[in-house]
């Protein structure tokens, strides 16, 4: 599934907005705003990738938008093209000096403006992917000192006695064994988010009911020890039918309730909800811990966020960073909401493929193409179809 690029169009003339709708609505995740603050205000919420910036408009103008668009770091990637009916050198020139990546004269050619976004789409992209892997060196370069010491001692010490009791050669091959699986989580988050950016990370979604993937993922995570002293609670209002990638989206779950349960006092709880809301399928994990800083808010789920890498925990935050991509690459929305010292709330909303439930019905009761017996092929049809009935019988939204 491609994502589709983000794009706030700004202009005080609605007919000028409704032909850049009719251009632009199709290929992307458009937004609209008629005045300067206005558009600060939904690109502060939005996050648009690109914004098509008028300059003439009541109150703040379209320069005055570019500068207070520059001054925001959640927006340093963002791509600015202004476009408007001013065409002399200087007027060009000033947009160009606060900040904006090009300037498009009207009347426009409508393909060439078609274009132009592609092309800074594109290279914001490039750039992200970039920046993302300078990163990554710099914290390679402090993160992995203490594990790759925590490999060679241990290793050392195994090679240089060769009568040490097995208790001791035990203790420190679990040593190494588990730092080694440190880094290679580390990597592999690092490889794993440049592939998402760079849009070579494949994605298979198909039609799927959330909150049974939801529950899944969930009974995984408790399995395996992970949530301690931690309740977990499971909540799920509704059975929407979204066309996913359900490996991704069962990471995206692990990741959230990893997060929720590593800040949440002892003994406290985490809620997992699913539900609907205009024609959206909305999954939340909520915690109850200290809280997010307001300062921090707009950057939880920025890979790196912070300056100085001797700060971070282990991961980075490359985990919500990661959950971000995904869903991105679902055309959904991911945010979060929290206050001091009362928790926090993340919410995925993705949207409901209208025709996906026929396709889930249909893939039930579809005969396996791949068995070899056609009366094994019917049997097993016939036990999805018993099990169908079951479970829509156990959940009538289903």
């Amino acid at each position: 599934m491609q994502i589709k690029g983000k794009i706030l169009a700004v202009d005080a003339n609605l007919t000028n907005l409704a032909v850049l709708e009719e251009l632009l609505r199709d290929e992307f995740n458009l937004r609209t705003a008629e005045t300067g603050e206005e558009a600060l205000e939904v690109a502060h919420e939005f996050r648009p990738d690109l914004i098509l910036l008028d300059i003439m408009m009541p109150g703040i103008d379209g320069y005055e938008v570019c500068r207070r668009l520059r001054a925001d770091s959640t927006l340093r990637h963002t791509k600015v093209v202004m476009v408007s009916a001013k065409a002399t050198v200087s007027e060009r020139l000033k947009g160009y000096s606060v900040g904006a990546n090009d300037y498009v004269v009207k009347p426009f050619e409508e393909y060439e403006l078609l274009a132009k976004v592609r092309v800074y789409l594109r290279l914001k992209s490039v750039e992200e992917v970039d920046q993302l892997k300078s990163n990554a060196l710099n914290l390679l370069g402090h993160e992995t000192r203490t594990p790759l010491s925590l490999l060679i001692i241990p290793a050392e010490t195994l090679m240089s006695n060769a009568n040490m009791d097995a208790d001791k050669q035990k203790t420190l091959i679990e040593i190494i064994y588990r730092n080694a699986k440190r880094l290679h989580r580390l990597f592999e988050r690092i490889v794993t988010l440049c592939a998402m950016k760079s849009g070579k990370c494949p994605f298979n979604p198909e039609p799927a009911n959330l909150s049974d993937v939801t529950h899944e993922a969930t009974d995984k995570f408790m399995k395996t020890g992970a949530a301690g002293s931690i309740r977990i609670k499971q909540q799920f209002d509704t059975n929407p039918v979204v066309s996913i990638d359900t490996g991704e989206i069962s990471m995206v779950v692990t990741s959230l309730l990893d997060n929720a349960v590593h800040f949440s006092p002892p003994y406290g709880v985490v809620t997992i909800c699913v539900s609907s809301d205009n024609g959206e399928a909305c999954l939340s994990v909520t915690d109850h811990g200290q809280g997010i800083e307001p300062d921090f808010l707009p950057y939880v789920f920025d890979e790196f966020s912070s300056i100085d890498a001797s700060h971070h925990s282990e991961g980075q935050g490359l985990s919500l960073a990661t959950a971000r991509q995904v869903v991105l690459h679902h055309n959904g929305a991911i945010s979060a909401e929290s206050t001091k010292a009362a928790g926090t709330t993340f919410t995925i909303r993705l949207p409901i493929t209208p025709n996906a439930q026929a396709k889930l019905e249909e893939s039930v009761f579809a005969p396996d193409a791949r068995a070899e017996d056609p009366s094994q092929s019917q049997n097993a049809a016939m036990e999805q179809a018993r099990v169908y009935r079951q479970q829509k019988a156990d959940k009538p939204g289903l």
